[in-house]
């Protein structure tokens, strides 16, 4: 029926004897072209080659193997924020965080102002002076040359702020000034009313959400539910390192390097 598939060149197929030769023939060529047996001495000497780099190969990943672990705090850092002089003394590693979002249950930092809170707030570090930032870092930091610096004999760098804590520091003054704390800081003349022309901007940027709670059983209504969980990044470690390197106290009047011809903004940024 498929007689119209064969080639030109088509033949029969040669009978059994035919057959049983042209079988014979054909092992023969192909134990012809078959690679040489390997030599009886070389299985052993291959044997002990490989029991000996087994435990040679354990040995050296149990001490390299570790540092070739990627640090997955680490790579985040390094991707979504910007570099700073912190990381070359801390690690910056995340945690997750179940907040008190409660409304109604007053912690520490909300509650009327008192020297208790006070100390609270004080302790987070929102008036920790600037950091001195070492010159060789300033570059990689963002800071330029024309800005602010240490005057040699007094070590040089550059006076920087951690950023988290400048936020902090402008949450706490917006305290200071709301309604019930007012008078109680406008008689001390401190914080938010130190300076009237101060201007407060406070930016609260999370992409999480919120569920809902219900609550009220004789009359259930749907709430947001504040008590949320967030990955959060060890901030007492950047609070101490804000700590340690705080510019002295007290300074000569020469401390700050005398800035250069066209360094001096006519206006405020």
């Amino acid at each position: 029926m498929f007689s119209f598939m064969r080639g030109p060149d088509f033949k029969r197929l040669p009978a059994d004897e035919e057959s049983e030769s042209f079988i014979k023939e054909r092992r023969e060529s192909v134990d012809d072209i078959r690679a040489p047996p390997v030599s009886i001495l070389s299985r052993p000497l291959l044997s002990f080659f490989l029991l000996l780099l087994l435990p040679v190969a354990a040995l050296f990943g149990a001490k390299f193997g570790g540092s070739w672990v990627i640090n997955a705090d680490r790579l985040s850092i390094d991707h979504i924020s910007n570099y700073s002089p912190l990381l070359e003394d801390i690690d910056i590693t995340y945690s997750t965080v179940h907040f008190n979002g409660t409304l109604l249950h007053e912690n520490m930092y909300r509650q009327s102002a008192s020297p208790a809170v006070d100390e609270a707030w004080q302790a987070l570090g929102v008036d920790y002076r600037a950091a001195i930032i070492p010159s060789h870092l300033a570059s990689k930091s963002g800071l330029l040359e024309s800005q602010v610096q240490v005057a040699d004999q007094y070590g040089g760098g550059y006076p920087a702020n951690v950023e988290g804590l400048h936020h902090l520091h402008c949450l706490n003054l917006l305290r200071q000034s709301l309604y019930f704390n007012f008078d109680y800081y406008k008689a001390r003349g401190e914080g938010a009313f130190i300076n009237s022309e101060r201007i407060l901007r406070l930016h609260v940027i999370d992409i999480g959400v919120l569920g809902q709670v219900w609550w009220n059983r004789d009359s259930p209504s749907a709430y947001p539910d504040f008590d949320t969980k967030h990955k959060c990044r060890n901030f007492e470690e950047v609070r101490k390192w804000a700590f340690e390197h705080q510019a002295p106290e007290e300074v000569r009047g020469d401390y700050l390097k005398a800035p250069r011809d066209g360094d001096v903004r006519e206006v405020l940024p």
